[in-house]
This record gives C-alpha cells, sequence and structure tokens, in this order.
C-alpha cells in the first residue's frame, strides 16, 4: 500500500476526524487509593476527585550510558528513571484540603521529633484517567487513556497565595508527588475500558 508523503490540509482533517478529533486536555480524574490514605478524612478524599483544578500525565524517560565496543560509541539504555508530578487542587471554604495534605505528610514525619515513619503506611497509588470528548456525568464512557503512579506520596504541598487584591479570586493548593514508578492501566481493574485495566510491568 502506497503511503501519500504530500501535505495536505483535507487529508489532516481526515485523519483527526477518524481518530474522533483531537485530544483536548478537560475531561480528567484522579482518585487516591489504598494504605497511605487511610485514616485521612473520607469526605475530603473523596473530593479530590472533583476540585483537582490540573494534573499532567508524567514523564517517563530511559537512562543511557555510552557504549565502545569497536568503532563508534552509542548510548545503552540502562534503567528507567520517573519524573515528580504537581497537581493543583481546589481549596474549599473550611480548607479542608490543606488540612488533608497536612495530615498526610504528618504520616510522613513526625512534626515534632522529625521521626521518619514506615514506608508502607504512607503511600498509595494515584489513578490518573482521562476520558474521551464525547464523556458526560451520565454516561463516563470509556478512559482514552489512564495510568497509575506507584507507591506515591506528597513531597511538598506548597504554599497558598492569599491576597486582599485578588477579590473573590478561589485559593489553590499546589502538591508534588513522589513515587516509585508508574504503569500504563489501572491497578485493581478500576474503570477505564478494557485495554487499560492490563497494567503492565
Amino acid at each position: 500500500m502506497a503511503v501519500t508523503t504530500a501535505f495536505s490540509p483535507s487529508k489532516i482533517k481526515e485523519v483527526v476526524n477518524a481518530q474522533g478529533g483531537f485530544a483536548t486536555t478537560e475531561k480528567f480524574s484522579v482518585m487516591f487509593t489504598g494504605r497511605g490514605v487511610q485514616g485521612l478524612d473520607t469526605g475530603t478524599l473523596n473530593n479530590l476527585m472533583f476540585l483537582t483544578e490540573n494534573v499532567a500525565i508524567p514523564t517517563k524517560s530511559i537512562a543511557a550510558s555510552d557504549k565502545l565496543i569497536y568503532g563508534l560509541n552509542y548510548q545503552m539504555p540502562y534503567r528507567q528513571t520517573f519524573a515528580e508530578v504537581a497537581m493543583n487542587f481546589y481549596c474549599t471554604n473550611n480548607m479542608n484540603e490543606k488540612k488533608f495534605f497536612d495530615k498526610w505528610q504528618r504520616k510522613i514525619v513526625d512534626p515534632l521529633t522529625g521521626d521518619l515513619k514506615f514506608h508502607e503506611n504512607y503511600v498509595c497509588d494515584v489513578q490518573i484517567i482521562k476520558y474521551t470528548k464525547d464523556a458526560t456525568d451520565q454516561f463516563p464512557g470509556d478512559s482514552a487513556y489512564s495510568i497509575t503512579l506507584l507507591d506515591a506520596w506528597p513531597s511538598i504541598v506548597a504554599e497558598i497565595q492569599l491576597s486582599h487584591g485578588s477579590g473573590s479570586e478561589v485559593a489553590r493548593l499546589p502538591v508534588t508527588f513522589q513515587y516509585r514508578k508508574w504503569r500504563y492501566g489501572l491497578a485493581g481493574g478500576f474503570g477505564g475500558n478494557s485495554s487499560d485495566n492490563e497494567v503492565d510491568d
């Protein structure tokens, strides 16, 4: 089958329309599950799914080093590396979201003694799901893409900007997460379509 290489605006439109249009950045959800969030405010935990302003599907890199056997050297991969993930959350009137992450960080480091807690007691899985454009409240539809952050924990609960000059602007809480690695699909088969539930190694 011949491949058309000539530029064609109509062909671009045809290709995009055949795939349901361009992907957009809205219609996503973030869910926290696992031991690390047990004992925290369950109501706030459930609300975070609706109060996440933004999140990035994180980078996965493959680190490489120079390899030289004979002739020219080349790059040989030797391990995966994962970048931290930053999220912004809207704050409600009682600041329950800030209290939630403050308490989570107290599960990591004792604020009085500075003692570190056991890793397995404060980490959790974070599921990031990007839905298709036709998803609605009544019909969420299949996920277009989904990943799971494994053994995640909040490393930075950042500042909340307050100002008399900003009027009634909604307060936002930036939180940065560290995690062991991320994998394609949803751990435990929660939500999404059948292919998304096939979490790879």
